[in-house]
C-alpha cells in the first residue's frame, strides 16, 4: 500500500524539515511548497491525503488566499487543510478574516509539539 502524502506548505524550511521528520517516521510520505502556488501546483500533481498550510508566507495573508482558491477547484476542495500557523502571536493577527468561511479542518498555532502533529494527521488520514 502506497504510504500516504502529507503536502507542507511554509517558507520556514527549519520547522518544514522537523514537521517532515516527525511525519516520516511514522510512516507518511512527505512533499513541500516553500510558497502558496508552489503548494496549489504540487496539490494538483500529487493529491495529496492532507495539506499543512502556512498562513504567513510571501505576504502576510497568502495561505489564507491560497485556501480560498483550493476552495473554488473541484479537484482540490476535498482535500482536507490543517492551517498551521503563528499569525496569532504577530501584528497580522487583526487582519485575518476570522469571519470568513475558511476551506481548512482546523487551525493550530505554532510551534506545534510533534505529538500533537501526529495526533492530528492521524485524525485526518489515518
Amino acid at each position: 500500500m502506497e504510504p500516504k502524502i502529507i503536502l507542507l506548505v511554509d517558507d520556514d524550511a527549519d520547522l518544514v524539515l522537523a514537521n517532515r521528520l516527525v511525519l516520516e517516521s511514522a510512516g507518511y510520505q512527505v512533499e513541500s511548497a516553500a510558497n502558496g502556488q508552489e503548494g496549489l501546483q504540487k496539490m494538483r500533481e500529487r493529491k495529496p491525503a492532507l495539506v499543512l498550510m502556512d498562513v504567513m508566507m510571501a505576504s502576510p495573508l497568502e495561505g489564507y488566499y491560497i485556501t480560498q482558491q483550493i476552495a473554488e477547484d473541484p479537484e482540490l476542495r476535498a482535500i482536507p487543510i490543517i492551517m498551521v500557523s503563528s499569525i496569532a502571536s504577530t501584528q497580522y493577527a487583526e487582519s485575518f478574516p476570522t469571519d470568513q468561511y475558511l476551506n481548512i479542518v482546523e487551525f493550530i498555532s505554532k510551534p506545534i509539539e510533534p505529538e500533537k502533529l501526529l495526533e492530528r494527521v492521524k485524525l485526518y488520514v489515518g
